[in-house]
């Protein structure tokens, strides 16, 4: 349409100066020539504003690699009032030249898309761009810069939740192996180890369960400046146990005092008072068990010794006694013979006696005959039915 009106208003430009010329020429009125003329000058001038002209675009280079820093240069021309953009964002026309840094990120080429547009005509060229070998290797350089200093963190707040030789010299390590210097990283070491001595005052008493140890760990606690209050509670926590391990050591203390009393002198009241000092310990003591449950031995070996020899004792007694009965019976009975043999003796000496045989069936005053005579009382001939001799009497 522009192009219309500029042939049209160059055309009307010719006739009008044509006709305008004329009528200076004729001496003709000039205002409907100049008014033409005006109009021609008009429509020339909108038509060249509207005329499309072809839209142009180049770029130096469709092609690129980055400088070290991973930077390239996109430059090129197009027309002087295109609109041009790159990967849709807005760069400048400057009078038909156009120049945009870009930056690459990674290793990894990168294609750029230009466009430019003039009256609703579009046009666009693809730019790649590749990292350089020196941009490559800073991008290896940095990630492995960033690894390490994952690392590095990991290692430092491992460090700083439990602050040990060990681990602060991992954390060091890595610290010091980076390209850089970190101050931060520097701080955090100190800080790491001076707790170091910190945890381990706190360890060492929770090992030992000693109670100088854990004075010695609350002083540190006091010193601390990371993990505070988990350490508190540790020495907390360290505290309760101390006290039941020195609670658990009175009564084992009390039990094993009780057991070697029974072991000392065996009775069963005490080996009940030791039974009941092993019950009130925490968990069953085999050791202390196995002793008393040997002093219930003995005590039941002695009870069952005493019992024999009770027994044997009131066997011999009863044999004891019954031999005095015996003998008591014995003296009795010769006691009593005794004095009947005395109260005989007594009777025969007030009684007459006279001599008698064994086989003869007469009693005499004095030997008679052949034979064996011997001396009898006279009571004792007479009950024997024997008869006075004719010849004694």
């Amino acid at each position: 349409m522009g192009t219309i009106i500029l042939l049209l208003g160059l055309l009307g430009g010719i006739l009008s100066l044509g006709f305008f010329i004329y009528s200076v020429i004729r001496k003709k009125p000039k205002k409907l020539g100049g008014i033409a003329l005006a109009v021609s000058v008009i429509a020339i001038i909108i038509g060249a504003a509207t005329a499309s002209t072809p839209l142009q675009l180049s770029v130096n280079a469709v092609q690129l690699t980055t400088d070290a820093q991973g930077v390239a240069t996109i430059e090129g021309e197009v027309s002087e009032n295109a609109k041009i953009t790159l990967d849709g964002k807005n760069i400048k026309n400057v009078k038909g030249t156009f120049s945009e840094t870009v930056q690459l990120s990674d290793e990894k080429e990168h294609t750029y898309v230009l466009k430019a547009s003039l009256n609703k005509v579009v046009k666009d060229e693809k730019i790649v761009v590749e990292p350089s070998k020196e941009f490559i290797a800073i991008l290896q350089e940095e990630k492995k810069e960033k690894e390490l200093l994952a690392k590095t963190e990991t290692a430092l707040a491992l460090a700083e939740s439990t602050p040990n030789q060990k681990n602060y010299d991992e954390a060091a390590t890595l610290v010091h192996s980076l390209s850089k210097t970190y101050d931060d990283y520097d701080k955090r070491l100190k800080t790491i180890e001076e707790n170091i001595t910190i945890y381990e005052a706190v360890e060492t008493a929770e090992k030992s369960l000693a109670r100088k140890d854990l004075e010695e760990a609350v002083k540190q606690v006091a010193l601390a400046s990371l993990n505070k209050e988990e350490l508190n509670n540790r020495v907390t926590s360290l505290q309760t146990k101390i006290e039941e391990k020195e609670e658990q050591e009175k009564l084992y203390a009390q039990a094993a005092k009780a057991v070697e009393a029974a072991e000392k002198s065996p009775s069963n009241s005490l080996c009940d008072t030791a039974t009941t000092a092993i019950a009130k310990l925490p968990a069953t003591d085999e050791g202390l068990t196995k002793r008393v449950a040997a002093v219930q031995q003995i005590v039941k070996d002695n009870e069952e010794k005493e019992r024999k020899e009770k027994q044997e004792q009131e066997k011999k007694e009863q044999l004891a006694k019954a031999e005095q009965e015996r003998q008591a019976a014995e003296q009795e009975q010769q006691a009593a013979i005794a004095q009947q043999e005395a109260e005989q003796a007594a009777a025969n000496q007030a009684e007459e006696h006279v001599l008698v045989t064994a086989t003869g069936s007469k009693y005499h005053t004095h030997k008679c005959g052949n034979g064996t005579y011997y001396d009898a009382p006279l009571s004792e001939a007479l009950a024997r039915g024997l008869t006075p001799c004719s010849k004694c009497y």
